[in-house]
């Protein structure tokens, strides 16, 4: 753990809130990073738009552990308040507050059963790497059980008196894989036809004296409906990411595709690719965070040997937009220009050789721009499964347990005496 965590977590009064470094190499560039987030469970985009923004109210989870990253501008200032709501905790009723500044570099841990909001989340996106609690077996039968998934959230007022707060129980049984990808699953088929914004959930006392939990939906005025680009090249696609609004700019993007996921962050100042990237065994499905009045420009060249678009060129200009995603094929190669102060979250596709083997690090090819000199490539095209995705997942953690030696990797071609083409592999020690 780095000496700013272990500062951040000297001031924090409530057990089990707390901060943890997230592992991430320099990307090439100041302030670029890659930042893999080694899981196949969901992951939540969390998007609040520009107008001025706080909840109001804090949210109790009382099934699931919040696990935030926050990224935007290094120089905003996030109020952050809890109230440990635990009824068993030792901290039980302990308040707190404190300022938050973006970063890529650090993940917010809230446990069960903390009530938690926020103020000043404009222009900030949220990542939500969550793990989800049920009750024990014992408890599953006790008729004092009111918990249920579909009934997680409890919101409490911003100004509540602390002596009303009676206390909570929290799961205490981590899930299995099997609910989280049951849960992916779910919100892939269902959101599309969702027809409420994200509910609000208040305890109400009955006349009878019994506690209960009700949930208040408002009904979506409009669907949400993306502009989206179109491309020359066979199998490059924008597509819309089914969504949970929140408010007229604000909501949950659920990514819920079973491959582990990466974010890559580009700094605050200009930033154009130098090459194209090119992979032979991975689709991408790319998400821009961002400023959406920033125009994007992405250039592609169709390197598929057999495509019917083989060595198209195409050029498009496009705004991040968290509900949108960017689908470029194996094979595509693709570079992006303006990307200062964006970032790009990226869930891709794997696809296999014939020996059914991948290698991350020595899959993308980086072609010089000016070269036109186009070569075609045989690509991968067996899509891998739920086990091959939790194979590199449990690489990545061996490899996140150490610090980067090596900035991320570039590949360029080169050619021998007999013009055959060479992949070189260049690493820069950290």
């Amino acid at each position: 753990m780095n000496k700013d965590i272990i500062e951040l977590n000297k001031n924090i009064n409530i057990v089990g809130l707390h901060w943890i470094s997230r592992w991430r190499v320099n990307n090439g560039k100041k302030d670029s990073y890659v930042v893999p987030f080694a899981t196949t469970y969901p992951i939540n985009i969390i998007y609040h738009g520009k107008s001025k923004f706080k909840y109001g109210q804090y949210g109790i989870h009382l099934g699931q552990q919040d696990t935030l990253t926050f990224l935007g501008n290094k120089n905003q200032k996030i109020l952050a308040k809890f109230i440990d709501c635990r009824k068993y905790s030792p901290t039980f009723k302990s308040v707190l507050s404190f300022y938050i500044t973006p970063s890529s570099s650090r993940t917010l841990i809230i446990p069960p059963g903390v009530a938690h909001t926020f103020h000043h989340l404009e222009n900030i996106f949220t990542l939500n790497s969550y793990t989800l609690f049920l009750p024990k077996i014992d408890r599953l039968f006790s008729k004092d059980l009111t918990w249920s998934p579909n009934n997680d959230v409890i919101n409490l007022p911003e100004d509540i008196n602390i002596d009303d707060i009676e206390g909570y129980e929290p799961m205490t049984e981590e899930a299995s894989d099997l609910v989280y990808h049951r849960i992916a699953d779910i919100q892939s088929e269902g959101l599309n036809k969702h027809a409420f914004l994200h509910s609000e959930t208040r305890k109400i006392r009955l006349d009878n004296g019994d506690n209960v939990n009700l949930r208040f939906r408002e009904k979506i005025a409009s669907n949400l409906k993306i502009l989206l680009p179109l491309s020359t090249i066979l199998g490059v696609e924008f597509r819309q990411i089914p969504t949970m609004q929140t408010g007229k700019e604000s909501g949950i993007v659920p990514l819920t595709r079973k491959s582990p996921m990466y974010l890559v962050e580009h700094g605050d100042e200009d930033y154009n690719f130098d090459s194209y990237g090119l992979h032979l065994g991975q689709e991408d499905h790319l998400t821009f965070l961002g400023d959406p009045s920033r125009e994007i420009t992405l250039k592609l060249v169709d390197m598929r040997k057999g495509s019917a678009t083989l060595f198209y060129e195409d050029e498009i200009t496009f705004n991040p937009s968290p509900n949108m995603e960017l689908v470029i094929p194996c094979g595509v190669a693709h570079a992006l220009f303006n990307m200062g102060n964006i970032i790009t979250v990226n869930r891709p596709v794997i696809y296999l050789n014939k020996e059914k083997e991948y290698i991350p690090g020595h899959d993308v090819i980086d072609w010089e721009i000016a070269n036109k000199n186009y070569q075609a490539y045989n690509i991968n095209k067996i899509e891998a499964d739920l086990d091959y995705y939790q194979f590199i997942v449990s690489k990545q953690k061996e490899i996140m347990k150490q610090q980067p030696t090596h900035h991320t990797p570039k590949s360029i071609v080169l050619y021998d005496k007999n013009n055959k083409p060479i992949k070189v592999l260049i690493k820069e020690k950290v």
